[in-house]
């Protein structure tokens, strides 16, 4: 710690006819030591020994922050050890940090300075339910004494759709089909939740998709070995992210083969599809 004496000009003091002059003390206070960083994905921590100088009031970081594109500020306390920089980007290449000291008469020590490269920002996944109607859905093998088809999309999951037990349908497998308000076409995704009791859940179905409505192909198969899906009374199914760029489609068609209880007909609580977008901090801006 340095201590200066700034005396302060007496003329305009003399020129009235008084006399006397304070002296006012300026004291600089010791630089920070030890400074270092580390990073994690989009975020830079700036770290420095235990300030041990009675004459630090705090610790102030200046950078130039190239994703808001204004020269910025961070403030630490005299007690803390470090501070954190977040929303840094990899892309951006090297911050430039000017770390110092601040006294209690607002001095300044010595500048230290220390250049740091965040690791890339974390990509997030964003999904959107997919607004769907009862006029929507349609079934090859609707029951008729329970389970409206309509059940599916009524947020309530102690209702439910059920396919035809009362008698048999001429072609099998049960499906239900959902012409969707838009066309996929990136990434998207099925939810399902059972209903709840212990059968007729599917263990085995093919989603097909399809451009009109008459001609389909098939996107995937899905199993309870291979995918997991639920066969107790409770646990709904998200499916993975499927990618429907290279075959779009406008309809879809959910195609039971087996159940838990190799019944040819099926239940289920609530179906939605979403659509997801990937937002990538590290993208290149647009200017």
């Amino acid at each position: 710690m340095k201590k200066t004496i700034i005396t302060i000009a007496c003329t305009g003091l003399l020129t009235l006819g008084l006399t006397g002059c304070d002296d006012k003390e300026s004291i600089v206070p010791a630089p920070v030591a030890n400074l270092h960083y580390d990073t994690t994905p989009g975020r830079i921590v700036l770290r420095w020994d235990t300030i041990v100088d009675a004459n630090t009031r705090y610790v102030q970081v200046d950078f130039y922050n190239p994703l808001t594109r204004k020269d910025e500020r961070r403030l630490a306390s005299v007690y803390a050890d470090s501070i954190e920089i977040p929303d840094t980007r990899q892309k951006y290449g090297e911050y430039n940090f000017l770390v110092k000291t601040v006294s209690p008469t607002n001095d300044y020590s010595v500048v230290e300075t220390i250049t740091a490269q965040s690791e890339p920002a974390i990509q997030t996944w964003i999904p959107t339910s997919v607004k769907l109607t009862a006029e929507m859905l349609s079934t090859n093998a609707q029951e008729p004494s329970e389970g409206p088809i309509a059940n599916l999309l009524d947020d309530n999951t102690s209702t439910f759709f059920h396919t035809k037990w009362s008698s048999p349908v001429p072609a099998l497998p049960h499906y239900m089909t959902v012409a969707l308000p838009v066309t996929i076409n990136s990434w998207w995704s099925i939810y399902y939740a059972p209903r709840n009791n212990a059968n007729n859940k599917p263990t085995d179905f093919d989603l097909l998709g399809s451009t009109d409505g008459t001609t389909w192909f098939p996107i995937k198969n899905f199993t309870q070995e291979a995918d997991g899906l639920p066969v107790d009374r409770t646990t709904a199914y998200t499916s993975e992210r499927m990618n429907a760029s290279d075959k779009p489609f406008s309809y879809l068609r959910y195609s039971v083969n087996k159940t838990n209880n190799n019944t040819t007909f099926w239940t289920m609580s609530e179906f939605k599809i979403y659509t997801w977008i990937l937002i990538d901090p590290e993208a290149p801006d647009e200017d």
